[in-house]
Order: C-alpha cells, then sequence, then structure tokens
C-alpha cells in the first residue's frame, strides 16, 4: 500500500533495527514461527513516520468521495508505530486479501511471543501486532516521555528494552 507520496518520509518503513530491541526480538521469532508453520507472513510495515501517519489518517477524510479511513491515530504519536513498539503483518503471496482467519492464526503465533492483535479491538485492525505491555494506544504519559526525554525512555517503560 502506498501513502500516494514518493517522498522518503513518508514511505513504508520494513526495517526491524528501529523497534525496541525486545519487541524486534518477538517479531523476528513470530515471523520464523510463522514460516515454519506455513503462514507467509511478513511485517509490511515497521516504524511509521510522522508524515506517514498524516497520509494515512487524511485518507477518508480528505478525499472526495471518501475512502475508507485507515487509521483514528491523527499523529504518529498516537500510534505505537510512531515508537517502534508496533507492526503490520501481511502475507508474502496475498498481501491484504486473506481471510480473518489467517490473520488469527499469525496473532497466536505473535501471542507466544508476548505481543498483542489489533484484531482484538473494537475497530478491528487485522495486521497490526504490538508489544503486548502497552496498552491500545499511547497514553499522555508516553507522548510526553517520547518528546522530552526519547523513544528508549518509553521503551523501559514498557519493558521493551
Amino acid at each position: 500500500m502506498s501513502a500516494g507520496k514518493t517522498d522518503s518520509l513518508a514511505s513504508v518503513s520494513r526495517d526491524l533495527t528501529v523497534l525496541a530491541p525486545k519487541f524486534r526480538d518477538a517479531v523476528e521469532k513470530a515471523i520464523a514461527d510463522c514460516q515454519k508453520s506455513g503462514l507467509d507472513a511478513y511485517v509490511y510495515e515497521a516504524y511509521r513516520s510522522p508524515e506517514l501517519q498524516a497520509l494515512y489518517y487524511s485518507r477518508g477524510r480528505t478525499v472526495v468521495p471518501p475512502l475508507q479511513t485507515v487509521t483514528n491515530a491523527r499523529s504518529n504519536l498516537y500510534s505505537w508505530h510512531g515508537y517502534g513498539l508496533a507492526v503490520d503483518v501481511i502475507s508474502w503471496s496475498h498481501g491484504w486479501d486473506r481471510p480473518e482467519s489467517w490473520f488469527r492464526s499469525v496473532a497466536a503465533v505473535f501471542r507466544t511471543h508476548g505481543c498483542k492483535w489489533g484484531g482484538d479491538w473494537k475497530m478491528k485492525d487485522l495486521p497490526h501486532m504490538q508489544w503486548g505491555a502497552c496498552k491500545p494506544s499511547p497514553s499522555d504519559r508516553a507522548r510526553e516521555l517520547i518528546r522530552t526525554e526519547g523513544v528508549e525512555f518509553v521503551w523501559r517503560a514498557v519493558g521493551a528494552i
């Protein structure tokens, strides 16, 4: 999926090295376990820049006719993607075109590595996996910490470092 812009700041990042260390380890192990069990899962998106988050947020709100919205997070500080604590996982062979049962199977693998699944939420986000100690959305305290102390302080606060 493209955000509709070629600027590198608004590009999808699959770079796992920008994730919190313990979360990165969990993601790498979960993806390997998915592969072993025949689920062709891969990380489509890891860290999300402020520019890309803004493009995602505007989709469905500023386009006529409206498209389906992508996110309710108005900035990347309202999404764990902006903290290196969330990834979106899809199929190599089918992209997003997989039944919920496929995502549920992937989520079961990720849970064994301490992650939570966005498919459990009221507004389902089937590809979304995040560090298990994180609430569904970052708190005011997390946003304050990342602004004043840096992302490593957030990682420490949620036990991901």
